[in-house]
C-alpha cells in the first residue's frame, strides 16, 4: 500500500483529492503586511504577461521539488525534465523518497508513471507503466493524501503558465532574488480558481472539485520573474507549512512533445481499482 500511495502521488493524480488546508488567512491579502513587502496593482498584470511570454517560448527544461505528508510519513521528491507548453505535455525523471527513480509523463489530462522494477509486479501487473485520467480521481479513494509530487495542482506541469494567468491583482513583492544564477524579482499572490475555470474550461472538473469538496477559492503561489519578463520559478503552497511544490524553469526553448507509451505497456490504474470496488 505504501508503494501504491507513492506512485499515485507521483502521477499527480491526487489533485484536490484531499483537504489542502488553504484558507483566507493564507492569501496574499493576509500577507501584505509582511515587513519589507508592498502590494503593487500593476504587478499582477506583469506576472500574467510574463506567463504568456514564457508559454510563447514553447517549453523549458525544469527542476522540480515537492514535499509534504503522505499517510503517516513525509515524502520529498526531486527531479528534472522538460515541459512543452504548446503541446501541454511534460516528462520528468523523479526520485521519490526511498522508492527510487520513477519516470512520469503528463499528456493533457492523463498522467503516466514508469515504475521501478521492484514495483512492477505489485502495482502494474507486469506492465511497465500505469496511467490515470486526472479528472476521474475520486476524493474518497485517498482522502488523507495531500501532496503533489512535482506536477503542480493541476497534475500537469505544462498547465503552470495557464494557472498564473488567473493570479489575483493583490500581489505582494517579496524582493530581488537569484534563481539558478538568474536575477529575478520574487512575487507572492493567489490564483483565483473561478478565474482559472473561465480561462481553462478543460480544468473545470478539477476546479469544481476543489471548490465544492474543499471550499477553496484561491491557491497561494510564489512567482519569480527575470529581467527579460519570463517566469523562472513557481512555488505552489498546497498546505501552509506542510506541503509545497516548486518548479524551476531553465532553457526557455521549444521542447519535443511527449508521446504516450504503447497501450499494451500501460495499466489504467483507477479504472481497475473502481472495477474491483464495484
Amino acid at each position: 500500500m505504501r508503494v501504491l500511495v507513492v506512485v499515485l502521488l507521483l502521477l499527480g493524480t491526487l489533485s484536490g483529492c484531499a483537504s489542502l488546508g488553504l484558507g483566507r488567512d493564507d492569501t496574499a491579502a493576509g500577507q501584505a503586511a509582511r515587513p519589507g513587502a508592498r502590494t503593487d496593482a500593476g504587478a499582477a498584470e506583469s506576472i500574467r504577461t510574463a506567463a504568456r511570454a514564457t508559454a510563447a517560448a514553447g517549453g523549458a527544461t525544469v527542476q522540480v521539488r515537492s514535499n509534504g505528508p503522505a499517510r503517516d510519513r513525509s515524502i520529498t521528491t526531486t527531479g528534472s525534465g522538460v515541459v512543452d507548453f504548446r503541446g501541454r505535455t511534460s516528462s520528468t525523471a523523479l526520485r521519490i523518497g526511498d522508492l527510487g527513480r520513477v519516470d512520469a509523463l503528463a499528456i493533457g489530462r492523463t498522467a503516466f508513471g514508469a515504475l521501478p522494477l521492484r514495483a512492477i509486479n505489485d502495482i502494474s501487473r507486469g506492465r511497465q507503466w500505469v496511467s490515470v485520467a486526472l479528472d476521474d480521481v475520486d476524493r474518497g479513494l485517498f482522502a488523507d493524501t495531500v501532496i503533489q509530487l512535482g506536477s503542480g495542482i493541476t497534475g500537469n506541469p505544462a498547465d503552470l503558465m495557464t494557472t498564473l494567468l488567473a493570479i489575483r491583482d493583490d500581489v505582494v513583492m517579496v524582493g530581488p532574488e537569484t534563481i539558478a544564477e538568474v536575477p529575478t524579482v520574487h512575487w507572492r499572490g493567489d490564483v483565483d480558481l473561478a478565474g482559472l475555470r473561465t480561462l481553462a474550461p478543460d480544468l473545470g472538473p478539477l476546479v469544481d472539485r476543489l471548490r465544492a469538496d474543499q471550499g477553496l477559492t484561491a491557491l497561494p503561489v510564489d512567482v519569480w520573474v527575470d529581467t527579460e519578463g519570463k517566469v523562472r520559478q513557481v512555488s505552489e503552497t498546497l498546505v501552509p507549512g506542510q506541503a509545497t511544490t516548486t518548479i524551476t524553469l531553465t532553457d526557455l526553448l521549444p521542447q519535443a512533445t511527449v508521446v504516450a507509451p504503447p497501450a499494451e505497456m500501460v495499466r489504467d490504474l483507477f479504472r481497475e481499482l473502481r472495477a474491483r470496488a464495484s
